[in-house]
């Protein structure tokens, strides 16, 4: 999940509604039977766009809203989007990393964020809370991980570590974000040695799989990339959500993103995935990457 992904910029979609109605009626299962989320990477839109955003997120069933923290942005503009997505039943979440949050300084790119988090926390009253932290950090997109695999994912378990303990005492969900293809990766690290993919689970509760693809079936599906990691969910009890793109990638990447699809064909591949894990205990819900270009999809 990339938040350097160039996005083709657009009107928003004028839907149907008013925020603190009831969304429309779905066609689809997954859109009233599933926890959907949505990352807003673009935080000057709370400050700009408040209503209009509700009012999509709304009409598009999303219950958990992912939005990045921007330390620049007075908190009063967090608390009166925060109070109206409680209002409309959407649970947000407090959203950041980089690979670099796991590279030298990285430490303190992460208490920057933990203590702006713990200072809103402490001012905001229960409607404007945060419901959950979320991490997108990506070491392996680092330019030193390949020489230096092991000590990025050293550091990569202990911010996790760090995360979890404080996300507990504040009552916040604790989530992140993870590649289809992280139960292939070893490590040897101080925290033991093992598949990375299954350390997580046994250390966080809520996991999201970025599982890529533009077609639900197949072995190279969203389904097929997806079945390892959901296995692993269900062994260690985790509350696993399956993630798919929209933004705008280079021709060679167009199989790993619905850009080039209209909404009406991946809300039909959602639903496919909706059906083949509504069943499965570890499964927690749909995640769309990402706000603004899933909002200007045909």
């Amino acid at each position: 999940m990339k938040k350097f992904i160039h996005i083709v910029c657009g009107v928003c979609l004028i839907l149907l509604g008013l925020p603190g109605m009831a969304a429309a009626d779905s066609k689809f299962a997954f859109q009233s039977s599933t926890s959907l989320s949505t990352w807003l990477w673009d935080t000057s839109k709370i400050v700009s766009d408040q209503e209009s955003i509700i009012h999509n997120l709304v009409n598009n069933n999303v219950k958990v809203l992912l939005l990045q923290i921007d330390t620049t942005l007075e908190q009063k503009h967090y608390k009166e989007f925060i109070s109206k997505a409680t209002a409309n039943g959407i649970r947000v979440h407090a959203l950041d990393g980089a690979p670099g949050w796991v590279a030298n300084n990285g430490t303190t790119l992460q208490q920057i964020f933990l203590k702006w988090l713990n200072n809103y926390q402490e001012s905001a009253s229960s409607n404007e809370k945060f419901s959950g932290i979320h991490l997108d950090v990506e070491p392996y997109e680092h330019e030193q991980y390949e020489d230096n695999t092991n000590e990025f994912l050293e550091e990569y378990q202990s911010m996790m570590m760090t995360f979890r303990n404080q996300a507990d005492p504040l009552q916040l969900e604790f989530g992140i974000d993870i590649p289809f293809w992280f139960y292939g990766v070893q490590y040897n690290t101080k925290y033991g040695s093992g598949n990375m993919a299954e350390w997580l689970c046994k250390n966080v509760e809520f996991i999201t799989i970025m599982a890529y693809r533009d077609a639900a079936t197949g072995t190279n599906g969203i389904m097929g990339i997806s079945a390892a990691e959901m296995k692993l969910f269900e062994k260690y009890k985790v509350k696993g959500t399956i993630a798919v793109e929209t933004g705008r990638l280079a021709e060679e990447y167009q199989f790993v993103t619905f850009y080039e699809e209209d909404k009406a064909y991946m809300n039909q591949q959602l639903e496919l995935v909706y059906q083949n894990y509504k069943d499965n205990p570890a499964f927690h819900g749909i995640a769309i990457h990402h706000y603004d270009s899933w909002m200007t999809m045909k």
